[in-house]
């Protein structure tokens, strides 16, 4: 699997190096250059993990990490000249994952970088969070689907549903079953939620090129169905 990390950094020339650092390690990389839509730059790149300074225009790091966290639970490691401790401890509390200081060495960058790649995707991810279904993987705690090469985020009411229909499978969910997993979260449901869920849940395992379909039963909810 090819990992697709993206920087989100004003140093365009540092920016630069450690694209050039990462890229000669088989990573996928890309840089930022639109710092009034970072959630949009990460929702079309849909990484594996995020750089991200602290000191950017507009809007500080501080304030994106809190947005992706929205949208997303992919790793974030922060990367900034700060060394106070306040600086370290807000960056956790923010969302974020670790921190490293510039000058920063770029073998120690890229440890930390695989240390959350492992804690995340690999041998240490916590796999009483995961749940396999078809040629799918569904990543609980950071609200990811995986098939083979290719990764989705998922908005909360999403991953609500895939949770309840893999561990339903083969069987059929009722719909009063679904909405009540989504009412009893914070999300805030309107009759046309789910069917709008569905259709974009669908839309995410074609993009993955997933043999796994989200079927109507009519009358009573929904299954997922693996076409072999």
């Amino acid at each position: 699997m090819t990992f697709k990390i993206c920087i989100i950094e004003d140093d365009s020339d540092l920016a630069n190096i450690v694209s050039e650092h990462l890229t000669r390690y088989d990573f996928e990389v890309f840089i930022c250059d639109d710092f009034k839509n970072v959630n949009g730059f990460i929702e079309d790149c849909n990484p594996n993990l995020v750089l991200l300074d602290i000191n950017i225009p507009y809007y500080d790091g501080f304030y994106w990490c809190g947005e992706i966290r929205k949208i997303s639970k992919v790793p974030i490691i922060f990367t900034s000249a700060r060394t106070e401790d306040y600086d370290q401890v807000r960056a956790i509390m923010s969302g974020g994952d670790d921190y490293i200081t510039k000058p920063f060495s770029y073998d120690l960058l890229l440890a930390k970088i695989n240390s959350q790649l492992r804690r995340t995707y690999g041998e240490y991810a916590n796999n009483e969070s995961r749940s396999d279904c078809g040629d799918c993987t569904f990543n609980k705690s950071r609200f990811t689907l995986i098939c083979r090469d290719k990764q989705v985020d998922l908005a909360k009411n999403e991953a609500i549903l895939i949770g309840v229909l893999f561990d339903n499978y083969p069987n059929v969910v009722d719909r009063e079953k679904i909405l009540s997993e989504i009412w009893d979260s914070d999300l805030f449901v309107e009759e046309n939620t789910l069917n709008v869920t569905v259709s974009r849940v669908r839309k995410k395992l074609t993009v993955l090129n997933s043999k796994l379909k989200v079927v109507t039963v009519r009358g009573i909810g929904y299954k997922v169905e693996y076409e072999k």
